[in-house]
């Protein structure tokens, strides 16, 4: 398809150009046979009036102009296909089915300091790694993998271990994406138990996903939920 466009763009550049190259030489040899008190500037009647030896140069020029910026538009739109082809695939691989949130909140005035920070992080069992923020690591057939992940609640989300000491959040945002390649019910109460931790270390207090005060029944809640998706994962692997 591509190579049929530019065969066709380069055949009407040709076109033109022979058009102009044609007229030009009618042009030439009909003034040999104009009598000599005919005026200069008189238009033979042999001559293309659409391509005069006039006008003739600004039509052509015109004209590969505009097939000039076909090419450059022509070139722009496949260029910005490929991209969206590209680009627009790996986002959608990237995108979880489910993630389950939880928030551990500072009292309102009082926020979390960076210096009480990392130490509350490691009581926890979350330690700094990628895109900049904590994680909680299981080790899996010698190798670490994150079960959850815990960022700062104010953008952009990311945290600076070389300047925690003067380092401030109003509240952490610890949160589990799913499907994973591990025992999901197993992360969450991994997950719960990381938000009490930090919350008690940092006098802080646990909210859900709505940002209500995170209670038993919401957490049974959420529970069930993620037993019921891993259950429905497991049946659809199952069925392929």
């Amino acid at each position: 398809m591509e190579t049929m466009r530019w065969i066709l763009l380069l055949a009407g550049i040709i076109i033109v150009l022979g058009i102009y190259l044609y007229s030009r030489l009618q042009g030439r040899r009909g003034s040999s046979y104009l009598p000599a008190e005919q005026p200069f500037m008189e238009t033979d009647s042999r001559i293309d009036p659409l391509l005069d030896d006039v006008g003739d140069n600004g039509d052509v020029d015109a004209e590969l102009e505009s097939l000039s910026q076909l090419i450059v538009e022509d070139r722009t739109l496949q260029n910005h296909e490929a991209q969206a082809q590209t680009t627009a695939a790996p986002l959608d691989m990237a995108m979880p089915d489910k993630v389950i949130t939880l928030y551990v909140k500072a009292p309102a005035g009082v926020p979390f300091r960076g210096s009480f920070l990392v130490e509350a992080m490691g009581k926890a069992g979350l330690v700094f790694g990628d895109m900049q923020i904590f994680h909680y690591l299981e080790n899996h057939n010698g190798r670490d993998r994150a079960l959850f992940s815990v960022a700062n609640m104010v953008e952009p989300g990311t945290f600076n271990p070389q300047a925690m000491d003067d380092f401030s959040t109003r509240g952490l945002v610890l949160f589990l994406q799913l499907p994973a390649p591990f025992d999901a019910v197993k992360a969450f109460d991994a997950m719960v138990a990381a938000a009490r931790s930090l919350a008690t270390s940092l006098e802080g207090s646990v909210y859900d996903t709505t940002h209500s005060v995170l209670t038993n029944q919401t957490i049974s809640h959420l529970r069930e939920d993620v037993i019921d998706y891993q259950l429905r994962q497991r049946v659809a692997q199952t069925a392929s």
